[in-house]
């Protein structure tokens, strides 16, 4: 049987948690070993294979539960679901093979009868928590993937080419963003993510009774009351540089990041100025272009009128009437055209004969006078 009895401590512990108004003595009572800091060996082929979840990770999620931050336990990550229960305890202990271990309190309610024969028989023995970290690193150069984008979740590939699953490449979680919910699973991503019975359980002794069981006390991890500090010093130093390494990484994250903002930036400058160069171009070409046309067609007028001009000389020259050249195109079409008129009305109807005086005559005249207007014709 897994269940833990009901004590005055665990008591206090869901109430502090819950409210004062909540009546625990219908609860069942178990303990969690919800998450380590052991390479996560049940998410293969994803971003998260053989992840590690960093020990700072591990303290913020204790103290967002302990904080009065409660986390509702429902089974298979179906948030969909009316919860079991609650978390409402958590702390930091020290596994078989020295890895830190986030350990859950967390109580299953009088109506899930059937849930707590289950979890007592070991039938669900596995949990699984979902959580949100701030960062989420690659482990050969810092790489934040919260700040990549869809392909490189897609790929598992940072923006130097590492990619996760390949040559021990994985990410590292670091801070905690979000804690959502623990569940219940058949089967847990993290390794040896179990519920404990009571021979096993390290949350609901004191420090005399676990001295007395052969637990060596120290290797409880920086856990603290009132001002009052149990620290294994080497662990300590351990998460000093592991801090230090990410601060290192993360400035370099952030010089990469500035240089390639201050580039983008240049170069949007440079394709502005481009395109305002190549506007003023066109909006020339498209002037010079209407200049050109204009130039033309105002040459082809004056070819025109001079033309025009030429040919009413002549016909008043041959009509005799000395006019005065007009000025516009209109005007000229009109004096030529009268003119015209005026120098075929003075032909002979059906001609004379060349031994005719009046032939003689007519021939002078055809000769003399209407030289122009035959040289018009032509």
């Amino acid at each position: 049987m897994k269940q833990l009895p009901m004590t005055p401590e665990l008591t206090a512990k869901i109430k502090a948690a819950v409210g004062d108004d909540v009546d625990p003595s219908g609860f069942a009572v178990f303990e969690s070993i919800s998450l380590n800091n052991l390479p996560l060996p049940g998410k293969r082929g994803k971003l998260f294979e053989n992840a590690v979840v960093s020990e700072m990770t591990l303290a913020a999620m204790r103290d967002s539960i302990n904080s009065g931050n409660t986390l509702p336990l429902i089974w298979s990550h179906d948030p969909e679901q009316i919860p079991k229960g609650r978390v409402f305890n958590a702390e930091l202990t020290r596994g078989t093979l020295g890895e830190t271990e986030l350990r859950n309190l967390w109580y299953v309610d009088g109506t899930e009868t059937e849930l707590i024969a289950k979890l007592n028989a070991a039938s669900i023995d596995e949990v699984s928590v979902s959580f949100l970290a701030s960062q989420i690193l690659c482990s050969e150069c810092g790489f934040d993937y919260r700040q990549g984008d869809y392909v490189n979740l897609a790929t598992r590939t940072c923006e130097e080419g590492h990619e996760v699953g390949t040559d021990g490449v994985h990410v590292r979680l670091i801070g905690l963003s979000v804690f959502s919910e623990l569940s219940l699973v058949s089967r847990g991503a993290a390794k040896d993510a179990k519920i404990v019975g009571k021979s096993q359980s390290k949350l609901t002794s004191s420090l005399q009774q676990l001295a007395a069981s052969g637990v060596n006390v120290d290797k409880l991890l920086l856990t603290a009351s009132r001002g009052e500090w149990n620290v294994d010093l080497d662990n300590l130093v351990t998460n000093l540089s592991e801090v230090k390494a990410d601060l290192k990484v993360a400035k370099a994250a952030e010089d990469r990041l500035t240089g390639e903002v201050t580039t983008l930036t240049a170069d949007k400058v440079a394709l502005e100025e481009q395109v305002a160069t190549l506007s003023a171009e066109l909006e020339t070409a498209k002037a010079a272009s209407k200049e050109t046309e204009l130039t033309a067609a105002n040459t082809e007028l004056a070819e025109a009128k001079s033309v025009l001009t030429e040919i009413f000389t002549r016909l008043s020259t041959a009509a005799q009437d000395n006019a005065s050249v007009p000025e516009t195109i209109a005007e000229l079409k009109a004096g030529i055209e009268e003119r015209q008129s005026k120098l075929t009305a003075l032909l002979p109807v059906g001609g004379v004969s060349n031994d005719n005086k009046k032939a003689e005559q007519g021939s002078k005249f055809r000769q003399g006078q209407t030289a122009a207007f035959k040289a018009t014709r032509l």
